[in-house]
């Protein structure tokens, strides 16, 4: 026995040590970098891996799940170009998770394209000591550290354009001698130009370039973050933002004949895949989120038909992002869904508010009705359980809009005899009936 026990306790030693490298083995496995995670355009909408135990500080699950919605609503707003709106979600979920990698990289790359340069860095340092490895972070601090001061992008530029984000390639907001902030260039009086009837390539838009010169040829070329494109038969990149794709066919053809007066070559320019133009849709639809529109602007009403409304839905807040006017549309109003929506714009779909009229005098329920569009005074009148007793006369007090009233006299055996026609009425209206 003397033998035995020391056999048995350097076994059961040996079996101890197996287990505890195997745990490490484990954890180790658990804390290695995740496999590639899908990217929303060019902001994060996946979860960073967790930088080291002594950077981060206990979170719960419900702080986690409130710091990844935040994220995910801030990805809306940056989509559809509403980047300062964007900057506040992202700052408010890496305040609630200091390791959430993707959202550091979001808010730098929000930061770059607001032309805030050394907010940019910042975050995506974090973002980049957060996961080493993040190929893209560290590409965009890379281009960011490049830029000096005098190119980083003015707020006051970034408002004027629609603010895509190209899902082929990570967007850096640069500002070039010949081309400011990428914004849209007009050429032409917005009043000679339907902008139902044409679009103007922007960042993130891939064109394909046809060259039918000596040696004909075809390329697939994606407009660069700063608005400019790049093909190997020119000497240096060519500014296209806000050009039609017929202006920058031309404008080819210009600048290879200023570099090469023997070039004769005829360029033909085409949009392959639009990405620039956005725009936000939320509320009582089936599909909201991000919409991509291939005009200057498009009938609010085809937007509200791609995002297919709710049968409770009965009107939109329309938000102008160039101007940040808010318009509001009654969906059964055939007129005004085709109010003209532009790229940036965020739109609401919400249900009507009941409305009412107000019936008094000789019915048998008098008191305040339900209002319908199309509700007319007959039916008003039979809203209210009909009349009481004989009457002849009916007055309808109407809001003039200025806070005054106006009133207008009908005859009952006029309108019941078909010798006038039943009057509208409108919501608000206040109808007492007379003997």
């Amino acid at each position: 026995m003397s033998t035995a026990n020391p056999l048995l306790k350097h076994s059961l030693l040996a079996v101890a040590l197996v287990l505890w490298a195997a745990s490490l083995s484990v954890l180790s496995a658990q804390n290695r970098d995740p496999e590639t995670r899908p990217r929303v355009v060019g902001i994060r909408s996946e979860e960073t891996p967790a930088a080291p135990k002594d950077e981060l500080r206990a979170h719960s699950s419900e702080t986690n799940a409130e710091a990844k919605r935040l994220h995910k609503e801030g990805v809306k707003y940056a989509r559809a170009g509403l980047l300062k709106q964007a900057v506040q979600l992202f700052e408010r979920a890496v305040k609630l998770k200091p390791d959430y990698g993707d959202a550091y990289f979001s808010l730098g790359h929000a930061y770059l394209d607001l032309g805030q340069r050394e907010e940019a860095i910042k975050a995506l340092e974090h973002a980049v000591n957060l996961n080493p490895k993040d190929k893209e972070a560290r590409q965009l601090l890379r281009q960011a550290n490049l830029m000096s001061p005098s190119e980083a992008v003015p707020d006051e530029a970034v408002a004027a354009r629609p603010g895509p984000q190209p899902p082929t390639a990570v967007q850096v907001a640069m500002k070039t001698t010949t081309l400011p902030a990428a914004a849209p260039v007009v050429t032409e009086s917005p009043k000679e130009i339907d902008p139902t009837r044409v679009y103007r390539v922007g960042p993130g838009d891939v064109l394909e370039v046809q060259m039918n010169g000596a040696s004909a040829q075809s390329s697939l070329i994606t407009v660069s973050s700063a608005g400019l494109l790049q093909h190997a038969e020119l000497k240096e990149p060519l500014p296209v933002a806000g050009l039609t794709v017929e202006q920058i066919s031309a404008k080819l053809e210009e600048t290879l004949r200023v570099s090469n007066a023997n070039n004769t070559q005829k360029v033909s320019v085409g949009v392959q895949d639009y990405v620039s133009h956005t725009l936000l849709i939320s509320g009582l639809v089936k599909e909201p989120g991000a919409k991509i529109i291939k005009r200057e602007a498009i009938p609010l009403y085809v937007v509200i038909a791609d995002a297919q409304p709710l049968a409770e839905a009965g009107r939109a807040s329309v938000v102008r992002h160039a101007s940040n006017e808010t318009f509001v549309v009654e969906l059964a109003n055939a007129a005004e869904m085709n109010l003209l929506v532009h790229p940036g714009d965020v739109i609401t779909v919400q249900a009507s508010p009941t409305l009412f009229v107000y019936v008094a005098g000789k019915v048998m329920a008098p008191g305040e009705k339900t209002f319908r569009p199309g509700l007319t005074l007959t039916q008003a009148i039979i809203a209210a359980g009909g009349l009481s007793e004989e009457a002849k006369a009916a007055l309808v007090s109407r809001d003039d809009g200025k806070g005054f009233l106006t009133v207008s006299r009908y005859k009952l055996n006029d309108i019941s005899s078909g010798k006038k026609p039943d009057p509208p009425l409108v919501a608000g209206d206040r109808i007492t009936i007379l003997n």
